[in-house]
């Protein structure tokens, strides 16, 4: 199976007064501010701006709801941890995260926790994982970012990953050389298919 087509759906928070429950199989991505997340979700559908990048760490305020083959969703969390942001903002927008997961816990069939492979996990990427854990949902974590890393240098992340991730399942991910996003996408449609 694979992305034949997709398209933007909508922009959800927690201030919506309509907001949708629709009972769609669902991916989601969470992910600390600046990881790289929009480059590879738009490698993920072979396409180039659908998910807007942005010099700004901090711009994806809203769930961000996409459509493929007419039938799952992959929707795009905003970015946690980002400390020039201001605590206010930082607290709305980690409860938009957790209103969001627990409100479509039923229909999530993967989380997909993007981490960098440069910096490795950092506290918040550990904390969100622990989160994710405590609801019961599958995670794959993907290391983003290795086609900035030398070989011996994305062994060692991805080393420290998984002493740190223990038992999860990682795939070291470069969007740039086109590198494992097949894999990513397989291991997606099989948690669809669950």
């Amino acid at each position: 199976m694979k992305i034949q087509n997709v398209e933007f759906l909508k922009s959800v928070s927690i201030n919506n007064s309509k907001i949708f429950f629709e009972n769609r199989s669902e991916v989601i991505f969470v992910w600390r501010s600046n990881v790289g997340k929009s480059s590879l979700m738009n490698g993920l559908f072979n396409r180039k701006n659908l998910v807007k990048t942005s010099s700004q760490p901090g711009k994806t305020r809203t769930a961000n709801i996409f459509i493929a083959n007419n039938k799952y969703y992959f929707t795009d969390l905003p970015g946690y941890g980002f400390a020039k942001m201001g605590k206010e903002r930082r607290e709305d927008l980690d409860s938009l995260i957790s209103w969001y997961v627990e409100e479509r816990r039923w229909n999530i069939k993967k989380v997909v926790l993007i981490v960098d492979s440069k910096i490795g996990p950092q506290q918040s990427d550990i904390d969100m994982f622990k989160y994710i854990q405590g609801l019961e949902l599958p995670v794959l974590i993907v290391l983003s970012k290795v086609d900035k890393l030398s070989k011996s240098d994305t062994s060692k992340s991805l080393k420290h990953a998984e002493d740190i991730f223990f038992g999860q399942e990682i795939i070291t991910a470069s969007v740039k050389k086109n590198q494992w996003l097949r894999q990513i996408i397989v291991n997606l449609w099989e948690a669809f298919k669950s």
